[in-house]
């Protein structure tokens, strides 16, 4: 048979009655999050056994209506809970059958102590899986005891890997390192999730090193966070009116120019080179910490010279999005979805790869 022991959730501080206190907001948060992990877990006990006390009493209705069971209210389970009492509420289920207990401490922990030989200590919230060898032997096996903190992180974890999108990763000629296998321009951010100012510093520093011809680091940046309301708002305002519907759902926003004269009348004809370099360099930073960004030139360079008071010898180059990825986008216009869900193609080697002269196929390639 199996047994789970759960400990009430946080009540209300003692005040006159101990037999009236209740869970406190936190803790019926709390309780909720376990039951959903419970449910995941596949917990499925035939019967619910709650003590009357109102704290254990309203931990076992959150956990029984989020499985889906009934809910029994045993004297039994009041102070003073024992083994003896275990056994009488299970010796109608069968061997294999699985029974929860709500209740309190120490009676809790001393019943997984008794039948285990394990001292543990439950805090509230905290669920012990013991199985016994029989009904009545008084004997079994702690299999695990999950502490609230832990409920709270599996939650966590479970919700991350259910919203995180599913990678869309090409079909390479060769092998290629993994970070740039997964470098692609998604329309899906996360409209919650901020990129910290760490982060956006190791991004930026990211791009600050790389290679620049003559050492003239072209490059410049205008960058809005999302936090940053109206510098946000402002920069979203420069984007064409096909961007913006998803582009506003980033996490950051960023304009790049180039220094095409960084001595008078010397046209630097790297610049453009040099700020894609480093813009390309910033992508693989950013993507090892799970941030996509996202390249337009669909943006209003003039109004971007206007707005930002861009000097005359530099030239507004593109506008980027930065953001972590979501598999939520019901929030997306239908268009949009179907390309964040399409394939992605690339031209084969043998049309840009030449050897010979011009258009000829280098005879390296496969």
């Amino acid at each position: 048979m199996r047994y789970y022991f759960l400990r009430h959730g946080i009540a209300e501080d003692f005040s006159g009655s101990d037999f009236s206190r209740e869970l406190t907001a936190r803790g019926r948060r709390r309780v909720g999050t376990a039951a959903a992990v419970m449910k995941r877990l596949g917990l499925a006990p035939a019967r619910i056994f709650s003590s009357p006390r109102p704290r254990a009493h309203q931990t076992a209705a959150i956990v029984a209506e989020t499985l889906g069971m009934d809910l029994t209210i045993s004297e039994a389970l009041d102070f003073g809970f024992d083994l003896a009492a275990v056994q009488r509420l299970s010796q109608d289920l069968g061997a294999d059958a699985e029974v929860m207990f709500v209740g309190h401490n120490p009676d809790m922990s001393l019943l997984v102590q008794q039948l285990t030989g394990c001292s543990v200590s439950m805090k509230k919230g905290g669920l012990a899986r013991v199985d016994a060898f029989d009904a009545q032997s008084g004997q079994g096996e702690l299999v695990w005891l999950i502490a609230p903190k832990v409920f709270d992180t599996l939650a966590r974890d479970y919700s991350a890997a259910l919203l995180t999108p599913p990678q869309k990763l090409p079909a390479t000629s060769a092998e290629i390192h993994p970070l740039i296998k997964h470098r692609w321009s998604p329309v899906g951010f996360d409209r919650e999730r901020g990129i910290s100012r760490k982060l956006m510093l190791s991004l930026l520093e990211a791009a600050r090193w790389s290679a620049s011809s003559s050492n003239v680091q072209p490059w410049r940046f205008i960058v809005a966070r999302r936090e940053e309301s109206e510098a946000f708002q402002q920069m979203l305002s420069v984007l064409r009116e096909g961007n913006q519907p998803w582009a506003r759902h980033a996490a950051a926003l960023m304009l790049t120019a180039a220094h095409r004269y960084p001595k008078p009348e010397q046209y630097h004809r790297h610049a453009s080179h040099d700020l894609g370099l480093a813009i390309g360099q910033l992508a693989l930073q950013a993507l090892h910490h799970g941030i996509y960004l996202h390249q337009m030139g669909g943006f209003y360079p003039e109004k971007a010279r206007e707005l930002y008071k861009i000097p005359e010898d530099f030239e507004p180059m593109t506008a980027v999005a930065l953001g972590y990825r979501t598999a939520e986008l019901e929030h997306l216009p239908e268009r949009l979805r179907g390309r964040e869900a399409g394939g992605r193609e690339r031209h084969p080697l043998q049309e840009f790869v030449f050897a010979g002269s011009w258009g000829e196929a280098a005879a390296f390639l496969p």
